[in-house]
């Protein structure tokens, strides 16, 4: 399944890149978020819980960067596991950033992933819609962020 969405932030590139370059700030703008260990430069594990449907689930994610190309582009995969037994896969995730004059930004992201195990069995429509409002409150959470760090 692929997720891919943009959005415009009144802030110059670099605020941006470097709040992307901090997984403690920009994976805590992601909703479900509940902690973030960052192992060294390129590997961090994430502990996410959300509810999907009738599931709430609790993932243990491991991301890894395998590509940084400051400031337009990172790409990580990842993957994790949650207690039910249900598999995470990220093959790709890539964040790629472009400057919109001096003061304005756009980020588009284009994630790729797969879940195995009951909730995958969920389908298609039910995980989309998920992915979307998830990605919504990131987008608000994100701009609070570089709003927060300006001030």
């Amino acid at each position: 399944m692929k997720i891919s969405d943009s959005l415009e932030v009144e802030f110059p590139i670099q605020r941006v890149w470097d709040l992307l370059q901090d997984p403690r700030r920009s994976m805590g703008a992601m909703p479900g978020v509940q902690s973030i260990e960052i192992r060294d430069e390129t590997t961090f594990d994430l502990t996410v819980a959300q509810r999907v449907g009738p599931f709430r689930v609790q993932f243990q994610v491991t991301m890894h960067l395998i590509e940084v190309a400051p400031p337009t582009r990172l790409v990580a995969t990842g993957q994790g596991k949650e207690s039910a037994g249900t598999l995470l896969r990220i093959p790709s995730a890539v964040l790629e950033l472009e400057a919109l004059g001096e003061e304005r930004t756009r980020l588009s992201y284009e994630i790729e992933f797969s879940l195995m195990g009951k909730l995958g069995t969920l389908g298609y429509p039910m995980i989309k819609h998920k992915a979307g409002e998830m990605s919504k409150t990131f987008a608000d959470n994100l701009r609070k962020e570089l709003a927060s760090a300006a001030s």
